[in-house]
Formats: structure tokens, C-alpha cells, sequence
């Protein structure tokens, strides 16, 4: 859902690279999930929840520069996919909203309809440049979503079905986040 593209704040809180090296990563990037950090208020409710996950990449084309961007119509000018599932006893189904779309299609026609859509936080990961000869990068990445722009629209139990796109196009393994109970 694009009108949700900008919930996630990207920080990155350590980036180790494999400079002077001699490990060999894969071309294709590969994510694990690491945990949720949780800000709260005075009362005890989540206003904050920080979603943190780690990479590797053997060639370090992660992440687009701020002017990079693809205008032709219907470009996908995301690199990370995070879609969100709703507990419901033991199993995970889509949380699902009715919103109005608007789709640019291939040949630059704009599609405007009512569906429902799965909540969906795709975002734009920064350019990471490694330094030194070796490219391969291993970073752990940090997505802030708070209150008033997210943890309104996710359940009280849920969890993220999330992957990471390189430069190359190469498209990361696709993993689940654990389980994340909201205190709202």
C-alpha cells in the first residue's frame, strides 16, 4: 500500500564490513530476523516499535541513492517488502483494508478502484557503499514505526512476511518475522 511507504524510518545501527576479509557471501542478499525493540509512554502503551533485521550480501549493491529512481510507469521503486499478517488463534492470515487504489499501468494508464489490499510497508532502503576492495557488506538494519502512522493499522497480535531486493534485482530468501504484541 503506497500511502504507507514512508512509516518506517530508516536507521542503520551498525554496519560491519567484511573489508580485509577473506569470507565469500553470496551475490544474493540473505536476511534474518533479529527482534522488536518497543518504546512506550508514561501509561505503559507502545508508541514506538523498532524492527530490526540483519543482512548479507556478497556484493554489496544494496539500497538505492536518494536521486535513483525509475519513472517509467509502473515501476517498483522498492527494495524492501514488508507485508503484515494478523494473529488469529494459531495460524496468520493477511490484514486486509479497503482503500481506494490508484495503478499506473505499463502503458501509462492510471487505474483508480476500491479493493481490498494486504497492509503492506514497502519501503526504499538507503545506499550502502562499502568501503576498502572487498564489496561484501553484513549490517544490521533498524526500521522505526510508530504510533500515530502504524501501530493504529496492525492488530494486537501479528507478524511481518518480509524480503529485500539488491540492486542486481536479486531477490533476498523470504522469512516471518516472530510474533509482535502491540500494549495499545
Amino acid at each position: 500500500m503506497k500511502p504507507f511507504k514512508y512509516i518506517f524510518l530508516l536507521l542503520i545501527s551498525s554496519l560491519l564490513l567484511s573489508c580485509g576479509k577473506d569470507e565469500n557471501f553470496s551475490p544474493i542478499p540473505e536476511i534474518t530476523f533479529e527482534r522488536f525493540l518497543f518504546f512506550q509512554d508514561a501509561s505503559g502503551k507502545d508508541t514506538t516499535v523498532d524492527f530490526v533485521f540483519s543482512l548479507v550480501d556478497g556484493d554489496g549493491d544494496i539500497g538505492f541513492r536518494e536521486n535513483e529512481f525509475d519513472n517509467s510507469c509502473g515501476a517498483d521503486n522498492f527494495n524492501l517488502y514488508i507485508a503484515y499478517e494478523e494473529k488469529s488463534g494459531a495460524t496468520y492470515r493477511p490484514k486486509k483494508l479497503w482503500i481506494q487504489v490508484s495503478e499506473v499501468t505499463p502503458t501509462c494508464d492510471t487505474l483508480l478502484y476500491f479493493d481490498s489490499v494486504q497492509v503492506s510497508f514497502n519501503q526504499r532502503m538507503q545506499y550502502i557503499e562499502p568501503a576498502g576492495n572487498s564489496k561484501g557488506i553484513e549490517a544490521t538494519v533498524t526500521y522505526r514505526m510508530d504510533y500515530t502512522s502504524a501501530l493504529v493499522l496492525l492488530s494486537q497480535a501479528g507478524r511481518f512476511d518480509f524480503y529485500i531486493r539488491d540492486r542486481a534485482n536479486n531477490k533476498s530468501n523470504r522469512i516471518y518475522s516472530t510474533d509482535l504484541l502491540i500494549n495499545k
